[in-house]
């Protein structure tokens, strides 16, 4: 078992000297802003206005062409105060001009009809470019230092926000300046500039070939800027990966799907032989008016023509039916398609192992010294990794197998009776094959240890076991499970005419169905794989969960066996687990701690649901959704909010009163009026009040609060880790206060996961010795030299069953000559969870109380209560803590429809 852990983050290092950079530095113009404004407001006919300039697309023309260009700032389009970009060198008014004029042509209408208001936006257009030469922006010297940070008032180093792009741009250049040799061959990186930091892509590709078919990938490195609540310095985060191109002939693209293009072009000027150093990312969308691939508004190859004349530059269908060639490079010009998995399987599987990942850790670790250092390794912060689970060991002894089975058994029967208030626990099977029918009906008797025979006729099953009564109805599911038509008709939108066809397809599904039961039923449906669904909208799901919830019946889904990948027998296995976890038959284990918590201790998770316009309904929502777990509760252990009502609801019934929220079960004015306000500062003044009234909902029993910050802090902004103080809560406009005030028994401890922005650092654990190849392991760590009240933790869990046995010591990138079929294999990235003990009795918490005759908590114990959350007896380790699994899989029924 290893007994530390290495993070993929770094910090300034304190012993170093500061490290400045000098730049020449020009603001965007307010003159210009003003006018190319009033030329962009030319394109918008509606009642809304564009926020600002889309400068985003010139940044990346500025990028890829202007020769001494390291980073551009964020809202310089908005603010003629703000570095509009950064250069090693002064670049002349000649280059720059041209960049200037050819995106100031795409900001007037380019479908403009009349004759009049064309000569309008022409002249418009006419004094926009006279503009660009009347005011040359000025230069200035800009000092930078690339480690400054300010101390919040909770002790959380914030770095200066010019830091979070220019910083990772600094490293970025560095690493790339050097190739990375493994196995005796040099990769070369370019520099790709994303919304949250850079990444690093191997340039060319690499090729790996199996069956007379090449695929080709690249190396990727991740680099951003990041805090850690109450750390006195702040964070760089570098993650790693393989990059896939899509190498199909022609690229699969489902209908109305896009695509993301890598570019890598010259430099359009003559005279200039600078090194390439970039590739730049542009988007293939669908045009539905064109019926047809084109290039985003915001793609920068779409500029390109006008200034570079003696090249031909990629056409989208080109792109899509000649992948390969465009990668290669036609005249000096290459792009690639990156591949996703809506174009189907790729030869070369995702992620690389602990081996190659301390590899390229140890690259960059030398590529950013002095200035940066490694944060120290991590050591285990408690001895025990995992609650009380029954025994999974392996064992011969029959007697044993047959006692833990009948353990497990009467485990699950306890749950599901908790959940059933006496009453019968109803099943409904729509099934489309027999064969998933019987595998389904078949793990639901082994989950509950139902026996083979049965009384009921045709295809009906009922069991008495004891207290628990079972009743099982099987039917076809039939043309339920038919692709949706959505007909658009004058005057409605597609969000429109989808909720009619969702409309109407739920109440035929509740219709099929039995009369409603008393409790809430379980429905099992059989349906299609998602690639049978590749019309757009077409997709019966969220359809059927509404009517199967229209009839009181949560709703787990199987696909036919000729769509999927695994067994049936597995597969019904997983969604007889999934169907009871949605009944709320399912509790956290008894703890195993160093300290004993409360015994009446109770869980209060919140989970903030977004949907957005471009999701399952085409409808968007926002809502927070807050469960209460009481584990030793004989009834209803799992209950949920309903702030309608004002009262807690049984788990299956709150999923029940989502779905009714979406408006199956409610008219259009009804379901208007339980939205959340649409305003940004409205729905945080409206859910911090509900936070508040859940505070006061749970005053009568200890109680640990359990947030995702990354998801919850755009609408409760007290959750940034600039704003967190140890042991206080913070609301909008009001000073932190004790967190106890909201409650003596009241403690909270804050989850952050990745959140797709490398928030928390990749990891691996180091082998002691050469020998011996990194690997990976469970449990709960801190850095070394943290005290008693250190409030911050890492919460690990090892490789799950379903990641396989690939080698830890596999190398992908540049395979071993014994493993040639290295890069074929899927990898498992792990994912480190941050546990940040925001509040408990400490000995600071308890002398401002004025409390001298209670003994100190210590945060620790809570972290290890959380950590130990992820792992039960049905499933594998899970990704977050159980009481936030369940709030997170509620959104499943928040399915809002267009009125």
């Amino acid at each position: 078992m290893y007994q530390l852990i290495r993070t993929t983050a770094y910090e300034p290092d304190p012993q170093a000297l500061p490290w400045t950079e000098q730049y020449r530095v020009i603001s965007f113009p307010e003159g210009w802003r003003t006018e190319f404004m009033d030329l962009y407001r030319r394109r918008w006919r509606r009642q809304e206005q564009p926020v600002g300039l889309p400068i985003s697309k010139l940044n990346d023309l500025l990028r890829a062409t202007a020769p001494g260009l390291v980073a551009t700032g964020r809202g310089a389009g908005s603010n003629a105060e703000v570095p509009w970009f950064y250069a090693s060198e002064e670049m002349p008014q000649e280059l720059v001009a041209p960049l200037l004029a050819s995106w100031v042509m795409t900001l007037v209408p380019g479908t403009e009809t009349d004759p009049e208001r064309l000569a309008d936006h022409r002249a418009a257009l006419d004094q926009a470019l006279a503009l660009i030469d009347d005011h040359t922006p000025q230069w200035r010297a800009e000092s930078v230092d690339l480690t400054a940070a300010e101390p919040t008032p909770g002790g959380t180093a914030q770095p200066d926000p010019r830091l979070y792009q220019l910083l990772p741009e600094r490293i970025g250049a560095r690493l790339a300046a050097s190739p990375l040799r493994l196995n005796g061959v040099d990769l070369t990186f370019r520099l790709v500039t994303c919304d949250q930091g850079v990444e690093l892509v191997s340039w060319p590709p690499r090729s790996y070939t199996k069956r007379k078919r090449t695929w080709l990938y690249s190396g990727l490195v991740t680099i951003t800027v990041q805090t850690v609540p109450f750390a006195p310095r702040f964070r760089v985060h570098v993650s790693y990966g393989i990059r896939r191109w899509a190498t199909g002939l022609p690229v699969r693209l489902p209908e109305g799907r896009g695509a993301t293009v890598l570019l890598d072009a010259p430099l359009p000027w003559s005279g200039t032989a600078s090194p390439r150093r970039r590739l730049t990312a542009n988007s293939l969308v669908y045009d539905r008016s064109l019926k047809m691939l084109t290039w985003s508004r915001q793609s920068l190859v779409s500029l390109l023509p006008d200034l570079d004349m003696t090249r031909a530059y990629p056409k989208p269908s080109e792109l899509v039916a000649e992948p390969v060639d465009w990668i290669e490079g036609q005249n000096g010009v290459a792009a690639g398609v990156l591949h996703s998995s809506a174009m189907g399987q790729h030869g070369v599987g995702a992620g690389i192992m602990p081996l190659e990942r301390s590899l390229l850790d140890h690259w960059v670790e030398d590529g950013i010294r002095p200035f940066l250092r490694r944060v120290p390794d991590l050591e285990r912060a408690h001895r025990i990794s995992q609650p009380v689970l029954l025994p999974t060991s392996p064992t011969k002894d029959l007697a044993k197998q047959e006692e833990r089975a009948k353990n497990r058994v009467a485990a699950r029967r306890d749950a599901v009776r908790a959940t059933l208030d006496g009453r019968p626990l109803l099943v409904d099977v729509l099934w489309q094959t027999e064969e998933t029918r019987d595998a389904l009906v078949a793990a639901l008797r082994e989950c509950l240890g139902l026996p083979a025979r049965s009384s009921g006729a045709d295809g009906d099953h009922e069991w008495q076991e004891g207290e628990l009564r079972v009743v099982l109805h099987a039917r076809p599911l039939g043309t339920l499970g038919a692709p949706l038509e959505s007909i658009r008709k004058s005057g409605r939108s597609r969000a429109q005419a989808l909720a009619q066809a969702i409309r109407e397809r739920a109440a035929r599904t509740a219709d099929h169905l039995p009369p409603r039961p008393a409790s809430a039923g379980l429905v099992f449906v059989e349906t299609l794989g998602p690639e049978r669904f590749s019309t757009q909208d077409s997709d019966p799901k969220s359809a059927l969960r509404l009517g199967c919830a229209a009839a009181r019946r949560v709703s787990q889904f199987i696909v036919v066996p000729e769509d999927a990948d695994t067994a049936v027998a597995h597969r019904a296995k997983s969604a007889v687990a999934d169907g009871m976890r949605q009944l709320g038959a399912v509790v956290p284990p008894n703890h195993r701690l160093d300290e004993k918590l409360a015994d009446d201790l109770q869980y209060l998770a919140l989970w903030y649901v977004r949907r957005q316009a471009d999701g399952p309904t085409r409808q968007a929502r926002q809502r927070l959704v807050a469960l209460r777990i009481r584990p030793h509760d004989p009834m209803h252990p799992v209950c949920g909010w309903d702030d309608t009502d004002k009262k807690w609801l049984p788990y299956a019934q709150l999923l029940l009163t989502l779905a009714a929220d979406g408006s199956v079960s409610k008219s259009p004015t009804q379901a208007q009026s339980t939205r959340l306000p649409m305003t940004r500062d409205e729905r945080r003044d409206e859910v911090e009040r509900q936070v508040r009234s859940l505070l006061y909902q749970v005053r009568d029993r200890p109680t640990l609060l359990l947030a995702n910050s990354g998801n919850l802090r755009e609408a409760w902004p007290g959750l940034n880790n600039g704003q967190l103080v140890r042991d206080m809560v913070t609301f909008n406009g009001e000073q932190p206060t004790r967190l106890t005030l909201y409650g003596a028994g009241l403690r909270a401890v804050l989850i952050r996961d990745a959140n797709s922005r490398g928030e928390t650092p990749e990891w691996y654990a180091p082998s002691e010795t050469d020998e011996e190849p990194p690997g990976f392991s469970a449990g709960l760590w801190a850095a070394g030299d943290a005290g008693p009240d250190n409030r911050v933790f890492v919460s690990t869990v090892g490789k799950p069953p379903t990641a396989g046995t690939v080698r830890r010591d596999l190398r992908k990138l540049v395979p071993d000559t014994d493993w040639p079929h290295g890069p074929a294999a899927t990898a498992w990235n792990p994912q480190a969870l941050e546990l940040t003990v925001l509040g408990c009795l400490s000995e600071a918490a308890l002398d401002a109380a004025g409390s001298t005759d209670s003994k100190p908590e210590q945060p620790a114990m809570f972290a290890a209560a959380v950590h130990q959350l992820r792992f039960h007896d049905e499933y594998h380790p899970l990704a977050r803590p159980l009481p936030l699994h369940l709030a997170k899989l509620a959104e499943e029924y928040v399915l809002p429809l267009a009125p």
